[in-house]
């Protein structure tokens, strides 16, 4: 007895759709179910979170003078050296987070998640983000609740999201 249909299993095109059904499957399904969140894995679209030579003026020294944390304390935080545009980081919903989490979390107004760092938590238990290679925090970043967040990145690979960048750039999105 005969599961898929022929056309299916012996065309490319059937193959192909195959693919993409059980991609969806693992995706929309499994990987959402294993991990605990809507949004187990997202393509990085920016620059923000990578570590380059401007690292001690964007990174060490903003978070010395703005909330008094010093290197070794900034060093001990998960997610050590950043991540570029076009890697994945893939995302798990836990109960709590830190300071020094990277999290990712929606903007209202904004269709593109955010892909920032925990640096402060507040007194209302909101959070206070920032991009490790931004010069300092926008608005949106000053009072996040825990409902805007998707989960934390627990490990990212390397450049598999670059399709999605590059289709983003030639989109002009």
């Amino acid at each position: 007895m005969r599961i898929l249909p022929k056309i299916l299993t012996e065309t490319w095109w059937g193959n192909a759709l195959l693919g993409v059904l059980f991609a969806a499957l693992f995706y929309f399904v499994i990987l959402r179910a294993v991990l605990g969140t809507d949004l187990p894995m997202v393509a990085v679209v920016s620059n923000s979170m990578k570590h380059e030579s401007t690292m001690q003026t964007t990174h060490y020294k903003w978070l010395e003078e703005k909330l008094g944390y010093n290197e070794t304390y900034i060093n001990s935080w998960p997610v050590k050296n950043g991540f570029s545009a076009g890697d994945m980081p893939i995302i798990r919903g836990v109960e709590e987070y830190n300071v020094g989490d990277v999290i990712v979390y929606s903007v209202p107004g904004s269709s593109a998640p955010i892909i920032h760092r925990i640096v402060k938590i507040n007194e209302d238990n909101t959070y206070q983000t920032k991009g490790d290679n931004n010069n300092g925090q926008a608005r949106y970043e000053l009072s996040i609740p825990e409902q805007q967040i998707h989960g934390k990145v627990i490990f990212i690979i390397p450049k598999l999201g670059y399709f999605k960048v590059m289709v983003n750039r030639l989109l002009g999105i």
